[in-house]
């Protein structure tokens, strides 16, 4: 078997362990949701990164709204254009979803809530783990194009 494939089916393996183990760990196991039992400095490990790599996201998804909702466009002409544009509505939400999350996120870190942490955590950990689970399919389906021998 290639090397690229015993890495990609390795992947794979890795992904699912630790994907199980994450949801394990984090919801089935954990019966106690509260991190009152934990030291300050031992929560601030958990909540800094948690919620920094959080904010990123939700400002990432502000800026795309509010870049949709500012940029001036060149209307079609109206023989061309059939159906509505919603396009704006869509980035209104956008920001507003961004910022209802910033905040109740922001709130959540405030209180020390369990779910604060677990949902953005998990949200994160499974898309990363979901990439790498799709690099090892494609590591996998992908044929050679070169001769055995060689």
């Amino acid at each position: 078997m290639p090397r690229g494939k015993i890495w990609g089916y390795l992947s794979l393996i890795v992904v699912l362990l630790l994907g199980g183990l994450f949801s394990y760990s984090a919801f089935i196991l954990s019966n106690d949701y509260s991190f009152e039992t934990l030291y300050p400095f031992s929560y601030f490990t958990i909540a800094v990164p948690i919620g920094l790599v959080s904010y990123a996201l939700l400002g990432t998804g502000l800026w795309i709204g509010l870049t949709i909702l500012t940029i001036k466009v060149v209307p079609p002409m109206p023989e061309i254009v059939e159906k509505k544009d919603f396009s704006k509505i869509q980035a209104f939400l956008l920001c507003v979803i961004s910022l209802a999350l910033a905040v109740l996120l922001g709130y959540g870190i405030y209180i020390k809530s369990y779910w604060a942490l677990a949902i953005p955590a998990a949200v994160i950990s499974l898309v990363i783990l979901g990439s790498v689970f799709w690099v090892g399919v494609a590591i996998i389906t992908t044929r050679t194009t070169l001769p055995d021998n060689k």
